[in-house]
């Protein structure tokens, strides 16, 4: 049998709704933005006691079990970066592409919880027993002033590094040449243009381009990243171009605006 979205789902709440020391579940990543798919995996999120973090993956792992067991899994390293217990589950009898993606919050914690809706989406709540689940609200002048600290910084490592793949270029070094472009011209060019069309998600890099960027945009994109070796001068060249003009475009009042719009 070849499990679906909807019976893996439907088995984690079966199962952690009845337990005292889970109060809020949620489903959130691509189903947050209503783009849920055949590729998409299972982003699962918990709000639980403190000390029943590991009561709560125990209780997962059982019912990884009873879907037929798993091909592999990880569990994050602690402290994660993001300052909650995450685990990734490979199903056995599931697509490859349908993972459990199960990050754990204790109800006390201060760091993030993922709740700004405007950033990563509406969670699809399966329960929510305290009202735990609350949207918080971006706020315009400080994401405004932290995105124009960062691009001031970001102007100056463009200025001093964004050059570095015609280096290795030279030296007829391709690989290190395409690695220096994707890190130090091209992926700058991408923060810039996140934060003049989508500053709510300014420092995504790649991630939801073809959702969050023009068209016209992405399709520019798209030639830059698909390139020959002999190509590397002009994407070079023209990057660098890009970069300043959009750079040079960008104000606190157009940050606000697009953070404001709904």
């Amino acid at each position: 049998m070849t499990l679906d979205r909807r019976t893996v789902l439907n088995a984690l709440v079966s199962v952690l709704e009845p337990l005292d020391y889970v109060y809020a579940f949620w489903e959130g990543g691509a189903a947050g933005f209503e783009r849920a798919d055949d590729w998409s995996d299972i982003d699962v999120q918990g709000i639980v006691h403190p000390d029943h973090v590991e009561d709560v993956f125990k209780t997962v792992d059982r019912v990884v079990e009873n879907l037929g067991g798993d091909i592999a899994r990880f569990r994050l390293p602690e402290p994660t970066w993001h300052g909650h217990s995450q685990c990734f589950y490979k199903l056995k009898d599931a697509s490859p592409f349908l993972l459990i993606d199960l990050a754990i919050i204790k109800e006390d914690t201060e760091a993030d919880k993922f709740d700004t809706w405007a950033t990563h989406g509406v969670p699809q709540i399966c329960f929510d027993k305290k009202g735990l689940i609350v949207e918080q609200k971006l706020e315009p002048d400080a994401q405004a002033k932290t995105i124009l600290n960062r691009m001031e910084m970001l102007k100056e490592l463009f200025e001093i590094f964004h050059i570095l793949p015609m280096k290795e270029t030279n030296r007829g070094n391709h690989v290190e040449a395409m690695a220096f472009y994707f890190g130090q011209t091209y992926r700058p060019m991408v923060e810039v243009l996140r934060m003049k069309h989508c500053p709510q998600r300014y420092n995504y890099a790649t991630r939801y381009v073809y959702y969050d960027l023009p068209d016209d945009v992405v399709k520019r994109l798209e030639r830059l990243i698909f390139m020959d070796p002999e190509q590397m001068e002009a994407s070079v060249e023209e990057v660098s171009s890009w970069f300043w003009q959009v750079a040079n475009s960008i104000s606190r009042e157009e940050i606000i605006k697009k953070l404001q719009s709904p």
